[in-house]
């Protein structure tokens, strides 16, 4: 028997985690790299991906940007790489809410949501497979999506449209990078506690936190539930697993 087994371990592996300065993306963070990735932090906040770093491998590097701006992705991530290795993969946590009822929505403004939380999962996905950039075997992406990309919400029109786009996203990428061998998939949160909870309570007054519990039969998740969830996505365990849209919500989606 083979005492050291592991498939899930990402010893020897390295990976890009955007929004890691703060709650989901800087949990994953710690946990991706305690299982021995290295890592490159990606987020517009410098100060908390400091204080991810501080926490992390003395191997991994910070990244500090505004991922809304496309045009900035690939120069960005090709000047952290030099001289550290090829990638295996990456993780897009970095977005931002927007909660608006239709009579006050915005193309502007749905544009400016579009810009994060989606379509710098598809440059993103575009810069990774370049021979540059990508290890060239064992690929893994995984997206950040929402409950709200699977089920309805008031005032959350803009917010879902930009997840669930993710979820047509990681069907299709998933079978036109197969031949690469590259992995796509993507994990569906439900609420968990971080620092923007909150805000919604701000916003909704103190009964939305009762309803908020009520939808969740195993109550509100912890950032590492999800970091578990993605840790596993991203390792050889998770080798014939692609196109998937895996809910980490404490069972909001199965009622």
């Amino acid at each position: 028997m083979e005492l050291n087994y592991n498939p899930f371990t990402l010893e020897g592996k390295k990976f890009l985690v955007t929004g890691a300065a703060s709650g989901m993306g800087r949990a994953t963070s710690l946990v991706l790299s305690r299982l021995g990735a290295n890592l490159i932090l990606a987020d517009i906040n410098s100060d908390g991906l400091c204080e991810t770093l501080s926490q992390c491998r003395s191997t991994d590097k910070i990244l500090c940007f505004d991922l809304s701006k496309s045009s900035l992705i690939k120069d960005e991530i090709m000047k952290a790489m030099a001289g550290t290795g090829k990638l295996n993969g990456f993780v897009h946590f970095a977005g931002k809410p927007y909660v608006s009822p239709l009579k006050t929505i915005s193309e502007e403004k749905c544009a400016e949501i579009y810009s994060l939380n989606t379509y710098a999962a598809i440059e993103l996905a575009k810069v990774f497979t370049n021979r540059n950039v990508y290890t060239g075997d064992k690929g893994s992406i995984v997206l950040i999506s929402s409950v709200y990309g699977l089920v309805g919400s008031s005032a959350n029109v803009g917010y879902a449209m930009s997840k669930a786009a993710l979820h047509g996203i990681t069907k299709a990428l998933s079978i036109e990078l197969a031949s690469k061998g590259i992995r796509v998939n993507c994990v569906a949160p439900g609420f968990v506690k971080t620092n923007l909870l909150p805000n919604q309570s701000e916003l909704f007054g103190t009964g939305h936190d009762e309803l908020i519990n009520k939808l969740h039969p195993l109550g509100l998740g912890e950032p590492d539930d999800v970091a578990f969830s993605v840790a596993y996505l991203l390792s050889d365990a998770a080798k014939w697993v692609t196109g998937a849209i895996l809910n980490v919500d404490g069972g909001f989606t199965a009622q």
